[in-house]
């Protein structure tokens, strides 16, 4: 059975492992996230990429196939060095600035990341290669927010509520056409984000893309240009760095209300 590595500093990425469960339902998944240095955003990219070649080291060491970075942040520190002594492929995430901006072609595209990514070089390539994306993409660092839904706490949704209104909402002005979520944890309020502005606004992740280029470097067929169903039950071992037992149990709560019944190996 083909064993894929999904990397995230925590719950987040579990948005990733969705996408990916779509088109490798047969696949084996460890999922490993690094709860013990969670969150990311506010750390040091020199810190995070230690902690994501630990990560890679210990899929390596389970025999995985290919390792998926989950997490904007990760692969902004640390995906190219890995790379250049990975024996197995390495597939990061970005936000979907290309697809918002190809889709929605007039107006402005709402960029909310954390803040390692809104500084890093990875997004600063990225907006120079991309044409008028200087002048249509408004990045905007939400710091902390990540941290407020990773925690899962009995309040967290009044929390991160509160946190959109006063942090994300003035951003949201008329010629806002859509919002690309450059952070994995912020997948999981997207119908939050896109009803923020008293108005539906589109919300675009980079998830569906890294699953499909996940089946691409494994020579894996794409079917169809359509997302596949998900499936109802799929084979994944969890590794959290820090308060393992808790996160697990919210990690299969949040893949069983998406109807899909976890097993481990």
């Amino acid at each position: 059975m083909m064993r894929i590595g999904v990397f995230d500093s925590g719950i987040g990425g579990l948005s990733t492992l969705l996408a990916c469960l779509r088109y490798l339902p047969e696949a084996h998944f460890l999922f490993y996230g690094d709860t013990a240095h969670s969150p990311y955003g506010d750390k040091s990219p020199e810190q995070v990429r230690q902690w994501t070649e630990a990560a890679y080291d210990w899929f390596i060491r389970a025999g995985v196939d290919a390792v998926v970075l989950a997490c904007n942040t990760a692969t902004s520190a640390a995906v190219s060095p890995i790379r250049e002594y990975a024996d197995v492929p390495v597939i990061g995430i970005e936000p979907a600035i290309k697809k918002a901006l190809t889709l929605y072609p007039e107006g402005k595209i709402l960029l909310l990341a954390t803040t390692m990514t809104v500084a890093g070089a990875k997004l600063e390539q990225l907006l120079t290669q991309l044409p008028d994306a200087r002048q249509r993409v408004i990045p905007l660092a939400c710091p902390g927010l990540a941290e407020r839904i990773e925690s899962q706490r009995t309040d967290w949704q009044q929390q991160v509520r509160q946190y959109l209104h006063r942090q994300v909402l003035p951003a949201c002005t008329p010629d806002i056409q859509a919002i690309v979520l450059g952070c994995t944890h912020y997948c999981w309020i997207s119908d939050w984000s896109s009803g923020l502005a008293g108005r539906a606004i589109p919300t675009l992740d980079g998830n569906d893309g890294v699953a499909r280029q996940l089946c691409r470097r494994l020579d894996i067929p794409l079917q169809t240009d359509a997302c596949p169903e998900l499936p109802g039950a799929a084979s994944i071992d969890f590794h959290f760095t820090a308060e393992a037992a808790a996160k697990t149990r919210v990690a299969r709560l949040l893949l069983a209300a998406h109807g899909i019944r976890t097993q481990s190996s």
